[in-house]
């Protein structure tokens, strides 16, 4: 079972894939200045309660590039994502969420250095939650800093740190990145653990390949079906029938953030449409689901964590790359 900080862990790492690869060395020819996403997975059975939940996920992001100078580049940019839950066969009193969303604005710097040395640096507020209401806790941030270097024209691996915060915990982390394309048209990209892709293209029009990753997101809970009754709110009189006296409201207990992460691996391709606008798709399926229901304090509350069972993925995509001179 993973434990509360490796949880955090797993969704500081995901979160930040997306940053790391727009904001990679190499990756001035890998900067989606639009992306628009969506991806799709099949009911599945509840643990912690009776009936089915299926789970569809949507992003879209943009980002404008800005030169500074001959080696210096700005890219503003704005994010949006929500998780969609459908619920079937569940009890009448079930408290159905069925959306949490979170949007983000961004910077990323770029700086081009000597000797084929890069460094970005990233940063992107934001908040996340059912928005039921809008308070100070929403708010969460992630900051990244890297310096690449480009050994060939084939391979770049770059290093640097990830700082996330939400829910009041700040975390750092380390971050890896590395790029090696063997042939003319196949490459194996990795920023490991969030993403690992394997992919070879086709006279530059069709994208062939297969890939693993890591989805996460941390969502406030402020929907007042759950943050107006016991046990975050007292009862007006306690029920003798039960043993808790809901006339006591207990924090400790009370439904305050949500974690969702998912892992996946799939067959992914791509389609360039026109220019470097690309269409792609990832079929698989997933290999770790997992929700912790927590606490004010980050804590895990009775029976509000539990494993997923994993389903068939579905995902389309479409992309506008940043055209780049060879």
């Amino acid at each position: 079972m993973a434990t509360a900080t490796g949880m955090r862990k797993v969704l500081a790492v995901a979160g930040a894939a997306g940053v790391l690869a727009a904001g990679s060395p190499a990756a001035a020819q890998k900067i989606d200045l639009v992306s628009v996403s969506a991806q799709y997975l099949p009911s599945a059975d509840m643990k912690s309660a009776p009936g089915k939940a299926q789970v569809s996920s949507y992003d879209v992001s943009f980002m404008v590039p800005v030169p500074l100078g001959e080696k210096s580049f700005l890219f503003p940019g704005a994010g949006y994502h929500v998780d969609s839950v459908s619920f079937s066969d569940t009890r009448p009193d079930f408290v159905d969420l069925r959306a949490f969303h979170a949007v983000e604005i961004s910077a990323l710097f770029v700086q081009l250095l000597p000797s084929d040395w890069a460094l970005s640096l990233r940063a992107a507020p934001g908040l996340a939650g059912d928005f039921g209401t809008v308070d100070g806790r929403m708010v969460r941030a992630n900051a990244m800093a890297m310096a690449s270097h480009t050994f060939s024209p084939r391979f770049v691996l770059g290093g640097g740190a990830i700082l996330s915060y939400s829910f009041g915990t700040l975390l750092p982390l380390p971050a890896v990145y590395a790029s090696y394309r063997p042939f003319e048209g196949f490459e194996v990209e990795g920023f490991l653990p969030a993403f690992l892709r394997v992919h070879h293209t086709i006279g530059d029009r069709v994208r062939l390949g297969i890939a693993a990753e890591f989805q996460g997101n941390e969502y406030a809970v402020r929907d007042d079906r759950i943050r107006g009754r016991w046990p975050c709110t007292a009862a007006r009189a306690d029920d003798p029938a039960t043993s808790p006296n809901e006339a006591i409201a207990r924090p400790s207990e009370c439904f305050d953030n949500l974690a969702y992460s998912v892992g996946i691996a799939g067959f992914t391709a791509g389609v360039r449409l026109v220019s470097t606008v690309w269409l792609t798709g990832l079929f698989g399926h997933s290999f770790y689901r997992r929700f912790d229901q927590r606490n004010e304090e980050r804590n895990e509350i009775p029976d509000g964590s539990q494993d997923i069972p994993n389903v068939l993925v579905v995902r389309a995509g479409l992309l506008w790359r940043m055209p780049t001179r060879e």
